[in-house]
């Protein structure tokens, strides 16, 4: 499914950091936070695969022996796991951490060197387009390549009124999986606004803060 051309690369959505900034603030609210969170347990129980929790539970103890970018890389192998299964479930750790690390960063306006450096750690440890298309491969997985197809066919001439994301929430063709494709969006705007507002040469000693 990886190589699948039909996952063509989408043009990115936030493309300076005051837009990154604009967007984390509005993910990263009291109110939204919660949506980024729940999608997570959502996809897990939507994949039926009781080994993603054990590993999930296991990735401190991972870390401590593998870097975060082999763990990523859909090739490493580590005892009592499937490879993809590793690299799954690394990718939900990260989300979570990415999550947690910039809320703590929104709340604290001087964030202790360790929050911030394990921040970059995992944004060093795997790009952001490759982030998006590894979230992107496992919705699929789920909801299915001709479903995600007629999605995309039906989004092409969307419009931004709320008339057409109504229409397309009470789509009967859409129902079973738009709540995951919503959540996709979310994440998706989530990670390009991390990778872009935290894109700091290391000439630069200026730490950002939400």
């Amino acid at each position: 499914m990886e190589n699948n051309k039909n996952f063509k690369k989408e043009k990115r959505l936030v493309k300076t950091v005051e837009q990154a900034k604009t967007a984390l603030n509005l993910l990263l609210q009291d109110s939204e936070k919660p949506n980024l969170e729940s999608g997570i347990l959502g996809l897990l129980e939507k994949l039926k695969n009781p080994k993603l929790d054990l590993l999930l539970d296991r990735y401190p103890e991972l870390l401590q022996e593998y870097e975060l970018e082999q763990l990523l890389s859909g090739e490493l192998e580590v005892p009592d796991a499937e490879i993809s299964d590793v690299k799954t479930s690394g990718l939900f750790c990260c989300l979570r951490l990415l999550i947690h690390f910039c809320y703590e960063l929104k709340e604290n306006p001087n964030p202790s060197d360790e929050c911030y450096d394990s921040l970059r750690y995992i944004l060093s440890s795997i790009s952001s387009d490759k982030f998006v298309h590894e979230v992107l491969i496992i919705i699929v997985s789920v909801a299915g390549v001709e479903y995600y197809e007629k999605f995309q066919q039906k989004i092409q001439n969307l419009d931004l009124s709320l008339e057409s994301a109504k229409g397309l929430e009470n789509d009967p063709e859409l129902q079973e999986h738009i709540d995951l494709m919503a959540w996709f969006a979310l994440v998706r705007l989530f990670l390009e606004s991390v990778y872009t507002y935290f894109n700091i040469s290391d000439q630069n000693l200026n730490k950002p803060t939400l």
